[in-house]
């Protein structure tokens, strides 16, 4: 399996990522796109529950077309891809406007995300007005593994377009266009190593368009998810600890405009497309370094934890 045992064909697919990306599903009867568009009415442990729905952000351009996903962290911040170029933000189909006293120097309201050698990642940080009632997502920190894990992701991309009818035929699908962005979710297996690329500081979890994957023992079936457009800045969450976390941000696929489960037929074995997250694990600490305190440690720590934070803060000062 490509998600286990990385071999040749899966190294050579992701030499050179792109920045464009959306969630295409493994279901060769969902051209309508309307798969997996809401949270299950009664969801398992490995199903995406209505906080992880809620706070998914989507990022729309300045006419308000679709554009991109953002995942909202709490306190009046959200978390998206610094590539991402939509300026406008909705959350459970309410816009909230920009805060520009964050960075207000530089880019008002949002921020990119540097790494300790003052790299910038593709991450940035983004203050919104008047934020929703909404408890916030929790990072993992350098301490937890997103490494050969069982992951959902949500993201506003615009899905499935046609079966390709090109070499290698039927074997994946064209992505869809503005006209089908839709919040979906859907299944994947991360890799069991980071990803690096030259001349590029972030570090990358990954997973593949695994066919392994749709059967059982994992019986993912319709669920498995590739990457497409529009679901850059998406969420890639884990369920860490007896709660979901944010494990990774979306940022990058092997290849644009089509998602294959094998993009060689010819050869034996499968050749699937590749996803890229930016890990949480190694860099959301440079995520919290962006936001001010004690906005910051309200994002590192369960609710009763800043409770009882704030309240010391408060009896001392």
């Amino acid at each position: 399996m490509c998600a286990r045992k990385i071999g040749l064909a899966c190294l050579f697919a992701v030499l050179l990522p792109t920045a464009s990306e959306a969630l295409i599903l493994y279901d060769t009867n969902s051209n309508s796109n309307t798969y997996n568009t809401s949270i299950p009415g009664s969801p398992t442990l490995d199903d995406p529950t209505a906080t992880l729905w809620n706070n998914v952000v989507q990022i729309r351009k300045a006419d308000g077309s679709p554009d991109a996903s953002g995942v909202y962290l709490g306190n009046g911040f959200l978390l998206t891809a610094n590539h991402v170029q939509g300026t406008r933000y909705f959350i459970q189909g309410v816009e909230y406007f920009l805060d520009t006293s964050f960075n207000s120097q530089k880019t008002p309201g949002m921020k990119r995300v540097e790494n300790s050698q003052e790299q910038g990642l593709d991450l940035k940080v983004v203050k919104i007005l008047a934020p929703p009632a909404l408890d916030g997502i929790q990072m993992m920190n350098s301490s937890q593994s997103a490494l050969n894990s069982y992951s959902l992701y949500i993201g506003w991309g615009v899905g499935k377009g046609t079966p390709q009818t090109t070499d290698p035929a039927t074997q994946g699908w064209t992505w869809g266009t503005s006209a089908t962005a839709a919040e979906r979710w859907g299944r994947n297996w991360t890799f069991n190593t980071n990803y690096t690329f030259v001349d590029n500081p972030n570090v990358y979890l990954a997973t593949a368009f695994d066919r392994t994957l749709f059967a059982s023992p994992l019986s993912y079936n319709n669920d498995v998810f590739s990457l497409t457009l529009g679901d850059s800045g998406g969420g890639l969450f884990q369920y860490v600890s007896g709660q979901w976390m944010l494990a990774g941000i979306g940022t990058n696929v092997s290849v644009n405009g089509s998602s294959y489960y094998d993009r060689n037929a010819v050869s034996g074995g499968d050749q699937p497309d590749n996803s890229f997250f930016v890990s949480m694990p190694a860099q959301s600490q440079y995520v919290t370094a962006t936001i001010p305190e004690p906005s910051a440690m309200a994002l590192l720590l369960p609710p009763a934890i800043v409770v009882f934070a704030i309240r010391l803060r408060r009896s001392y000062t």
